[in-house]
């Protein structure tokens, strides 16, 4: 009866595994890079369908010691992008300058809408023959028709930074600037996998055309994720051959004999697939982040392994031995990564997802299969001199762990900045604080949502704004901007006719007298610019529903406006991280609570504290570090708590259950764990390093703090 029920489940197992295996053919898995996607569902977040719509946005910067060498680079390098996937804003209005001459009396720039309306006519005549007399930019539209070159002046303002345009050269520090900045197409910026490839073909064509005195920088988010997930594939790449040759260096010093090397390859590889292939299932798109985490597995899953070819018997009395200590180390540590199923992070979901899937897919090679492949393999075993840790000199470890707790905890310090989770490359950094200093802007920026019934009360709701933004001297972006409501075009239009009216004739000597006369008497009511087909590119770009608009307020500090509040993505972000945080501390002790019931239903009351004892004391050594080093506390390190206890539980367990030579495999098992994620340590993301440097040093003291709490083991 017994054999029978093992090979169905085998059969049931395989099963499985060959569904797994035809779906992730039939249907692979994207792969995310979007950093912010790594903490938040699209779904269930508007922060991040905001920021992917609109924050979408590459900016190219041409540095040469001439003016005519760095406009002629930037349209070079213009002239090779694809612009249905990326365009630039001046490109897109030279579309619809026709439209915009045909409508010129009805559009003013904010700036000067707000100088006609306090009738600072001196300062507009300043800027005016600024324009006029400017020997790079040519004038838009007819002198004659608009001697002040308020058309020219509008659509120079259109840009983010009313000093910047497109492809328009300008010195700084004794170099020359032309910048090109592109605007991602919607659809492109929500398909990650495909906008790389464009990234490539950006930076294929920097490398290519910096030279001869020219050098090219691109910044903007696209541009750091494309570089984090080459450096992400990178350390996945990298992690694996470091793990793998850890792994067969341990095992060839342990067994003498690299044959047990095929049993745990075939486990981890299954493992591994069947974590891939149960997560593309669940999840669209899989994050280069959950590659990466994933890789541990190699260092986890072959904690069974070991465990198994340790012992002194082969075939079905092994199983017999271990399979209790085996069952409830799978149980714990499973336990503690549904939690991560709970949290609000589409990573975290992804890992546990993946993690679960991968340790229970190994534990059921090596209970079912092993018994049946591996029962004829013997190996020599060497001899392993264990850590042995005096009861007196354990009271005092402890006793010190206790001290630097109590000292930690006062002096820990959190950070839930958004930006501290990611640092990137040295030469990204200079290209974005070149770029900042270029417009003046730190890259911050902030998103208000107006809501309307109609185009024309969105567009109205969206000058208000703008109206009080402008008088701050904050830069924005907005439909409006690049149309009008009517009811300001009309506002334009009279405005004009009193600067016409007050100043024309003083002014524009250089006109005959009947065209200044037919200026100001000229009837302006031509019709209205209308926000038409030829205006489409810009609906899509800031128009998210028919009766929703966003407007993009750049290095904005202040408050709501107009009772509309501020969307400020790197502030909602961090503030939202706070309240995970928060809320994971909070389950802590619930967490600990149910590991402790499980254990006590499987053992006894007092046998459950003596297990888990290890691991809450390594919570408090790690934490304490933290604090005594004064290294602030993230979400992620909150998180390394329930993935110690987990892990670490393991290595108690075991030495608890007193299995023979469980010594050598506990051992085994904490050096590949520990490798693997002192591996992590040095990834890229910080905060998957922070992780990484966090359960690295947790899991070596958990395996310490286990010799000295349980040396007395069962035989």
């Amino acid at each position: 009866m017994h054999n029978k029920l093992i090979n169905t489940l085998r059969i049931f197992f395989i099963l499985v595994l060959i569904a797994l295996g035809l779906f992730s053919i039939f249907r692979p898995a994207g792969t995310e890079t979007n950093i912010l996607k790594a903490l938040f569902s699209q779904k269930d977040n508007v922060l991040v369908d905001l920021s992917t719509r609109f924050s979408a946005r590459i900016n190219v910067i041409v540095e040469s010691d001439n003016p005519e060498k760095s406009e002629e680079i930037s349209k070079t390098f213009y002239n090779r992008i694809d612009k249905e996937k990326m365009h630039t804003s001046n490109a897109d209005v030279l579309e619809i300058i026709e439209d915009y001459e045909k409508y010129h009396n009805n559009l003013l720039s904010a700036k000067t809408y707000n100088l006609l309306k306090s009738k600072q006519y001196e300062t507009v005549e300043e800027n005016s023959l600024e324009a006029l007399y400017n020997p790079i930019m040519q004038p838009i539209g007819s002198i004659e028709n608009d001697p002040f070159l308020l058309l020219t002046d509008f659509v120079m303002n259109l840009s983010e930074n009313g000093s910047v345009s497109d492809f328009t050269p300008f010195e700084y520090n004794g170099k020359y600037y032309s910048l090109v900045m592109l605007t991602v197409d919607n659809n492109l910026a929500l398909s990650p996998t495909i906008l790389n490839d464009e990234i490539k073909v950006l930076v294929d064509t920097q490398e290519e055309l910096s030279q001869d005195g020219v050098k090219i920088y691109l910044t903007g988010a696209p541009v750091h994720s494309y570089y984090a997930s080459s450096r992400s594939m990178f350390e996945i790449n990298l992690i694996c051959i470091l793990s793998t040759l850890f792994v067969i260096g341990l095992v060839f010093g342990y067994f003498k004999s690299l044959k047990p090397l095929i049993p745990i390859a075939i486990s981890i590889g299954t493992g591994i697939f069947a974590g891939y292939a149960l997560t593309a299932l669940i999840f669209k798109d899989i994050h280069i982040l959950t590659f990466v985490f994933s890789t541990t597995l190699i260092g986890i899953c072959v904690d069974y392994s070991l465990h198994y070819f340790v012992s002194d018997e082969a075939g079905n009395d092994t199983i017999k031995e271990i399979f209790k200590s085996l069952t409830v180390s799978l149980l714990t540590t499973v336990s503690a990564f549904v939690v991560l199923l709970f949290a609000n992070f589409i990573l975290l979901k992804q890992i546990a997802v993946f993690t679960i899937t991968g340790l229970t897919t190994v534990y059921g090679i090596v209970v079912l299969f092993y018994p049946l492949f591996c029962k004829n393999l013997k190996t020599e075993k060497r001899t392993i001199k264990h850590l042995n840790i005096p009861d007196r000199y354990g009271k005092v470890i402890l006793c010190t762990v206790f001290v630097l707790a109590l000292t930690g905890i006062f002096r820990t310090t959190f950070d839930d900045n958004i930006k501290n989770m990611y640092v990137p490359p040295k030469f990204l950094v200079n290209a974005e604080k070149l770029f900042g200093e270029l417009v003046k802007s730190n890259g911050d920026f902030s998103i208000f949502v107006v809501k309307g019934d109609n185009l024309e009360n969105i567009l109205q709701q969206e000058e208000a704004i703008e109206d009080k933004l402008s008088g701050q001297d904050i830069n924005f972006q907005s439909l409006s901007k690049y149309v009008p409501s009517e009811k300001r075009q009309r506002e334009c239009q009279n405005l004009r006719r009193q600067l016409y009216k007050d100043k024309l004739d003083e002014y524009a000597q250089f006109l005959p007298d009947a065209q200044r006369h037919k200026l100001i008497s000229q009837d302006f009511g031509n019709g209205f610019l209308r926000a038409g087909d030829d205006f489409s590119f810009l609906k899509n770009n800031f128009l998210i529903d028919e009766n929703t608009s966003i407007v993009i307020a750049y290095n904005y500090q202040g408050g709501e406006i107009n009772g509309i509040k501020p969307i400020n993505f790197q502030k909602d972000i961090s503030s939202q991280i706070r309240k995970c945080r928060l809320i994971c501390l909070s389950l802590l002790v619930p967490i600990f609570g149910l590991l402790y019931l499980l254990l006590s239903k499987i053992y006894d009351f007092k046998s459950a504290l003596k297990i888990i004892s290890p691991s809450i004391c390594a919570v408090i050594f790690v934490f304490g570090l933290l604090g005594l080093f004064k290294c602030p506390v993230n979400f992620f390190h909150i998180l390394a708590i329930f993935l110690i206890i987990g892990f670490g539980l393991d290595y108690s367990v075991f030495r608890f259950a007193g299995a023979k030579k469980f010594e050598d495999a506990v051992l085994m098992s904490c050096l590949t764990s520990v490798f693997s994620f002192a591996l992590l340590a040095c990834a890229g993301f910080k905060l998957v390093s922070s992780l990484g440097t966090v359960l690295a040093i947790g899991l070596l003291s958990s395996y310490i703090f286990s010799v000295i709490l349980i040396q007395k083991v069962r035989g």
